[in-house]
């Protein structure tokens, strides 16, 4: 199952929200909170990929499932 319209519009208004905050944390905030807004804005970004990665995968499965040839 993919990803709705409505998931892949918050996950990318909550990227580009985290993309404003980087950009003041890294004007005077520590390294660590740099790094953590980071690590965020890394994986949000990640989660479309990582459905249609999955996607593929079950298809995939799938398929093998309903072969004759085992």
């Amino acid at each position: 199952m993919s990803l709705s319209s409505q998931v892949k519009e918050a996950v990318n208004q909550a990227a580009e929200h985290l993309r404003d905050a980087l950009a003041f944390a890294a004007r005077s905030e520590h390294p660590m909170t740099i790094a953590t807004i980071s690590d965020l804005l890394v994986r949000l970004e990640s989660v479309e990929s990582m459905d249609q990665i999955l996607e593929k995968f079950g298809h995939g499965h799938k398929q093998k499932e309903d072969s004759p040839f085992g």
